[in-house]
């Protein structure tokens, strides 16, 4: 097996199997997050994200998404609020 083939099956399966999340707020205009699971809802004032343990719903006006990388989100617009919730089900995807 070529050994590139191999390095991004692994890169794959490590980020499949990441136990956490990273949210940085740089202020209330932006916020990048790093191993989303998955997007549960977008709407212009409501997105509702998957991370590894927990669901973060962002809580703002105009907001905006871009996907950077591999499971990594970029969301711009303004920000009232932040809330985390525990992930309550079984299994992760």
């Amino acid at each position: 097996m070529n050994v590139n083939k191999l390095a991004k099956k692994f890169e794959k399966l490590k980020n499949t199997t990441r136990q956490h999340s990273f949210i940085y707020i740089s202020d209330n205009s932006y916020v990048d997050v790093e191993y989303c699971h998955s997007i549960i809802k977008f709407e212009n004032e409501l997105i509702i994200l998957q991370l590894a343990k927990s669901i973060v719903k962002i809580i703002g006006f105009n907001l905006s998404m871009k996907n950077y990388g591999y499971r990594n989100v970029k969301i711009y617009g303004k920000i009232y609020s932040i809330q985390f919730e525990e992930d309550t089900a079984e299994e992760n995807v």
